[in-house]
């Protein structure tokens, strides 16, 4: 059954933006900073390469008119096409979640990528350590409760026992009296 959805899709933005940060911050393959230089090199290595291939573009573009002409049109077809289907996601009457949680995870990816103190590796060593600890530390706890409850058992069965007796008493000085 669809349901109408009406509001907005920031909810499911924000947790594909979640999902994807955490993910990327597990999978991450060197911290940030070297992801920013790795980024910076490859942009200037690939900006200059644009600009040589936009030479040879110059150069090539009378000899293949048609080519060129082909592909448009094609790419035309496609674009129509990618926004009838895009347009399933999207239509205003029946919103799908799954376009915001996609965009979302992507966006969180990336800026988690981007601005990571420590590889994927690391982290995940770090949560493994966390959850060692958080083991032995409720393990410690549990232990500690048994022994408390046990302390407290004891207390009790005391506590009763000396109500016991002093009841015991009263009622031999109540019989004593009255006799």
């Amino acid at each position: 059954m669809k349901e109408k959805r009406e509001g907005s899709m920031m909810i499911p933005l924000l947790a594909g933006g979640f999902f994807g940060a955490g993910t990327a911050l597990l999978f991450a393959p060197k911290p940030g900073k070297k992801i920013r230089k790795d980024l910076k090199r490859i942009a200037t290595i690939t900006r200059d390469q644009v600009s040589e291939a936009v030479d040879r573009g110059k150069e090539f573009f009378e000899d293949s008119k048609t080519a060129v002409s082909s592909a448009v049109e094609a790419g035309k077809k496609t674009y129509v096409e990618g926004i009838d289907k895009l347009g399933k996601f999207t239509k205003k009457d029946e919103r799908s979640i799954l376009l915001p949680i996609l965009a979302g995870g992507v966006i969180g990816a990336g800026i988690a990528l981007l601005l990571t103190p420590k590889s994927g590796k690391e982290v995940r060593e770090d949560l493994k350590r966390l959850a060692v600890t958080a083991g032995e530390r409720a393990s410690e706890a549990v232990d500690k409760g048994k022994i408390l409850y046990k302390e407290g058992t004891t207390a009790l069965t005391n506590a009763l026992e000396a109500g016991k007796k002093i009841y015991t008493e009263g009622i031999e000085k109540f019989r004593q009296t009255a006799a």
